[in-house]
């Protein structure tokens, strides 16, 4: 009887520490899943204000990309998201029906859009750079001149390269838009357009231009870029003052990263853009890389506008009333709150 006893409390101890036991793991494993203070207070402070960002997807927006490749504007306290458009006219659609909060676009389009009663402001500048009128070098065309009775890719109307083709290119070289056509296509088509002689000219952007280039095309005219700013609407602003001066931080810091980490901000840019290893009319072979490096060399990023930019703008808005895209001529400073750039 006695033995019993003993064997039914030894039973009883085993159980008993086997249950400590499982218990101490329970708890181990809930203290890994729940993490320190600090960390949960990290994690619910970057799960706060959810900002859309829309941006056109040419490299004179690299910031936008760097922002949301590295997180630069979620780092500030914010839940962003990004989405790209093949041109401008898109995004503002987006950005006037409240579908977006913030956009990186072209003062052309902008101008169009806040002379119809769009409510947004820019607020910032992204980049100056170089657009490119490109031609096959055995198609005898040497100047925008050669260019009368001839076929030439373009954008979409309305979109800042479109408007400074016909407002601004044409016109230098004493041409009516009715002497040439202006066909709409993508930018990464317009290389295989030229090749196949669908078109005798197209506008490109970067990437795409220098890499046209590269394989032997020639560029006879550069242009600025359809001046790229920050645009944001009224109603952000007016309400959400603090989430406007986060974001502006993070637009600052990709800008920073892009001057300061050119060769890590190639890397980024490489895969974002599908940029190709190339080998040149001399035989020199380009990694990609270096095509995308190339390609910035046409590009500065700065946030902030001077006066020669407010010049710029103002030609650009009168560039489209002269098109007659507006109704009547545009105080393009009208349009910019720079309240938010310090």
């Amino acid at each position: 009887m006695e033995e019993e006893k003993v064997k039914h409390i030894t039973a009883k101890k085993k159980y008993s520490l086997r249950l400590f036991m499982l218990l101490t793991i329970i708890t181990l494993i809930l203290a890994g899943c729940g993490g320190n203070s600090e960390t949960d207070e990290a994690a619910e402070e970057n799960a706060g204000e959810t900002i859309r960002i829309g941006y056109v997807n040419i490299l004179s927006n690299a910031p936008a990309v760097i922002a949301e490749s590295e997180k630069l504007i979620d780092a500030q306290g914010l839940k962003s998201e990004f989405y790209s458009f093949s041109n401008g006219p898109d995004l503002y659609k987006a950005l006037s029906s409240g579908k977006l909060d913030i956009a990186y676009a072209g003062v052309p389009a902008a101008v169009n859009w806040v002379s119809r009663g769009a409510e947004i402001k820019a607020i910032a500048k992204v980049s100056d750079g170089k657009f490119g009128l490109m031609v096959n070098p055995d198609s005898g065309i040497e100047s925008v001149e050669d260019l009368k009775g001839k076929k030439i890719g373009s954008i979409v109307k309305g979109s800042g390269a479109d408007v400074l083709l016909r407002g601004l290119v044409l016109p230098e070289a004493n041409l009516a838009e009715s002497d040439v056509t202006i066909t709409q296509m993508q930018m990464p088509v317009m290389e295989q357009a030229l090749s196949k002689g669908s078109v005798d000219a197209a506008v490109a952007a970067e990437p795409f231009l220098s890499i046209a280039e590269l394989r032997g095309v020639n560029v006879i005219k550069e242009m600025p870029d359809p001046a790229l700013v920050i645009l944001a609407t009224e109603d952000l602003l007016s309400s959400q003052p603090e989430t406007v001066e986060k974001f502006m931080a993070g637009h600052k810091e990709s800008i920073q990263f892009i001057q300061e980490n050119k060769d890590e901000a190639a890397d980024i840019l490489v895969n974002n853009y599908n940029v190709p290893g190339i080998t040149d009319q001399n035989g020199k072979a380009w990694e990609a890389k270096d095509v995308l490096l190339k390609a910035l060399e046409r590009h500065s990023f700065d946030d902030k506008i001077t006066e020669e930019d407010f010049a710029f703008y103002q030609e650009v808005a009168d560039m489209n009333y002269e098109l007659k895209m507006i109704e009547q001529p545009f105080d393009v400073e009208a349009m910019f709150d720079q309240g938010w750039v310090e």
